[in-house]
């Protein structure tokens, strides 16, 4: 009889176990629609920007920014320390493909590969954008040194800079992703 009961029990916890545990597939779909509904990140020369009032210009506290990225949802932080530019720490946003890049605990740099409909510059450049798209939104200079792949660069001086890569060489080509900033690239 005790048997039974402390066998009942335990099927009880864990049925009751078992209907609070939520799916992967549904934690991913719930997170999906809170970033569908926060503002884009706007990618800037000089730092980002996420809805009216905050922007995080080169210099903002690491803290700041993570917890701007984290309304998107998880958040993975790194540590380099064989960075050409002096050790350097990152926090990327896997649901939108921007990483962050700090030195000394402050904003310095950003790299973006991910989901244009989450993040764009201020006017609307991001991945997949065309390289005319591109042209015509702002003037470039290709890094024809590069040994990266087909950069381009734009901008430069205290108003900063955004740098990207291209899919190929042709009119057709595609914006692969884009950084600014302080970025731990060997070349």
């Amino acid at each position: 009889m005790i048997v039974m009961r402390q066998i009942t029990a335990g099927v009880i916890a864990f049925a009751m176990l078992a209907g609070c545990v939520e799916p992967v597939e549904q934690r991913q779909a719930d997170q999906a629609e809170v970033s569908a509904k926060l503002a884009p990140i706007i990618l800037q020369p000089n730092g980002v920007s996420q809805g009216e009032n905050m922007g995080f210009p080169y210099g903002t506290e690491k803290t700041k920014i993570i917890a701007m990225l984290e309304r998107f949802g998880v958040v993975h932080q790194s540590t380099n320390e064989e960075c050409g530019a002096g050790p350097m720490e990152s926090a990327s946003s896997p649901a939108t493909g921007l990483t962050a890049n700090f030195q000394d605990g402050e904003l310095v740099g950003w790299f973006f590969d991910g989901d244009g409909t989450l993040a764009h510059t201020a006017n609307d450049i991001t991945v997949g954008s065309t390289r005319a798209a591109l042209e015509q939104a702002m003037p470039i200079e290709m890094q024809t040194e590069s040994t990266l792949g087909i950069e381009f660069f734009s901008g430069s001086g205290e108003a900063g800079f955004i740098g990207g890569f291209l899919s190929d060489d042709s009119e057709n080509a595609t914006i692969e992703s884009l950084y600014s900033g302080t970025n731990c690239f060997f070349r």
